[in-house]
């Protein structure tokens, strides 16, 4: 019952999660036609995605930090409003510059809604059902993720690539639209949960009770690193094999059209559905930190069943191992909330999504190094081991910092 009220309490929050997702993800698709009218190389061209993570690891922190002590209705809006910005200049680019400028500015848009929308269910879940909540974010943002692409394409194709970012600039304004007809969180209280009612408009409410808030006063290291290298290896994760290693490997090694590998990231990512299902009710039975630690740990293992793929249907089923191995960042959301104070949060959150970014980045730089250099098989094995000593690494710093 706690839980349905919580989910009851941050629907429209996802709603709107999924529309801006939307947006964000549908410049991919988007990269070859970029490259031909600007005529640029391919190098040139795929820094208009990497600009988009890159400026993001400047501003995820002071974001962070901003979006602790303002109102986050506001937040939303403002990140919405950036977003479309960026959308519009780059639909507008008149040169392939503009193109980054408008990648940049689209990227901080996107910094500050997502960490807003961590933040707010972060407040909004108690200790019981923040599992669950957080699982039915990483649904939502699937479910834009999945769509954006399909959308962007289909515009792209019976109009201009430059019409499919205008639909980015309407996911944003809706977002700003949208986000002024929620309450903040900070004025309403959650059935079930141990807060107290709020006395004035803008007092926050505290995550802990007050016996823990004063041992909790200061912000350890070890608190923010290891939640940051599990989410810095599922981005690299995502950024190399994902974006990089399986697209590459399903042209060469298996034969594969376009089509026929959009379709297999499509199966996975259906199935990653279910996976977020799972992860919400095994972190509610087990505890957040050993299932995060051990779905890292099962990815790195499962990345490595792509060097016995030689065939479709192999291919098919790798991608459905990892795909369920896969619970996504937003349990380790709730790991970094669960064992940071409350006032440390907006710091906390920008520096998790900062390391996340910086795993996106370098992932694709290694994987395509190692491609060149040493072949396929070589860079899923060094990918699988990246992981490993990422979730290594992250069970010890976890095990030092955590309340559990």
């Amino acid at each position: 019952m706690r839980v349905a009220r919580s989910a009851e309490a941050i629907a429209p929050l996802l709603v709107i999660l999924f529309g801006f997702e939307v947006g964000v993800s549908l410049f991919g698709p988007l990269l070859p036609l970029v490259q031909q009218e600007f005529e640029v190389s391919a190098g040139s061209v795929a820094v208009a995605l990497s600009i988009y993570h890159g400026i993001r690891l400047l501003v995820n922190v002071p974001l962070g930090r901003l979006v602790s002590r303002s109102a986050l209705p506001a937040m939303l809006a403002i990140g919405g409003a950036v977003m479309a910005a960026g959308g519009i200049i780059v639909a507008m680019a008149p040169e392939f510059w503009v193109v980054l400028a408008g990648r940049a500015v689209m990227g901080v848009g996107s910094a500050l809604f997502f960490i807003t929308v961590q933040f707010w269910i972060s407040k909004v879940a108690t200790p019981q059902d923040k599992a669950q909540l957080f699982s039915y974010h990483q649904i939502s943002a699937l479910a834009g993720t999945a769509l954006g692409p399909v959308l962007s394409g289909a515009i792209a194709g019976w109009l201009s690539w430059r019409y499919s970012l205008l639909l980015a600039a309407v996911t944003g304004l809706m977002t700003l639209a949208a986000s002024r007809r929620l309450v903040d969180p900070a004025a309403v209280r959650i059935a079930g949960s141990w807060r107290a009612q709020p006395l004035e408009a803008g007092v926050v409410l505290a995550q802990y009770p007050p016996e823990e808030q004063a041992a909790d006063a200061a912000l350890g290291w070890s608190l923010v690193l290891g939640p940051g290298l599990i989410m810095m290896a599922l981005f690299f994760f995502h950024g190399g094999v994902g974006m990089t290693l399986l697209p590459l490997f399903g042209a060469r090694e298996v034969g594969l059209g376009p089509a026929a590998i959009g379709g297999i990231l499509m199966i996975g990512t259906l199935q990653r559905f279910g996976a977020a299902l799972l992860g919400g009710r095994l972190a509610s039975r087990f505890g957040v930190r050993p299932t995060v630690l051990w779905s890292l740990a099962a990815l790195s293992v499962g990345v490595m069943s792509f060097l016995a793929v030689g065939s479709p249907v192999g291919l098919v089923v790798a991608v459905s191992l990892v795909s369920w191995a896969n619970l996504g960042g937003s349990l380790v959301i709730a790991l970094v909330t669960d064992v940071v104070p409350e006032k440390h949060w907006g710091t906390a959150l920008g520096i998790n999504r900062t390391m996340a970014d910086l795993g996106a980045m370098v992932a694709p730089i290694m994987v395509g190094s190692l491609i060149d250099g040493f072949g396929f098989k070589v860079a899923f094995a060094a990918t699988a081991a990246v992981m490993l000593a990422g979730a290594g690494a992250a069970a010890v710093l976890t095990k030092v910092g955590s309340r559990q």
